[in-house]
């Protein structure tokens, strides 16, 4: 009888050889945007207060018929409060409100020091 070959002797499949999503699967999971962006509220979350509250500003600016580009409410401070009070004038009322939220989290930000990513 001959001795049946060892495919793996590995504890762990080799990630190299993984397909992309299978790759990502088996890292470890990552820090919440709350952790790392320092964002915090009582009625959402801060995953989506992060992305989700840009993307919903950006779509909503986008039906008043104003662009807004999301690296640079990331990156440019003076753009994003130019943005913010654009949004602050329109006729909508949860436009304003989001605009609200926005200043909210960039002021908080820049009076603890940090960016205002």
């Amino acid at each position: 009888m001959t001795p049946v070959p060892q495919i793996n002797d590995l504890q762990q499949t080799p990630n190299d050889f993984l397909p992309f999503d299978a790759a990502l699967a088996a890292r470890p999971p990552r820090a919440s945007r709350s952790q790392v962006a320092g964002f915090s509220t009582t009625h959402m979350g801060a995953d989506e207060l992060g992305v989700g509250a840009l993307l919903r500003f950006k779509s909503m600016m986008a039906h008043e018929g104003q662009t807004v580009h999301l690296a640079r409410l990331c990156y440019d401070k003076l753009y994003a409060y130019e943005r913010i009070a654009a949004a602050h004038t329109s006729g909508d009322e949860n436009l304003r409100r989001l605009a609200l939220e926005l200043f909210q989290i960039y002021h908080r930000r820049q009076s603890a020091g940090r960016p205002a990513q």
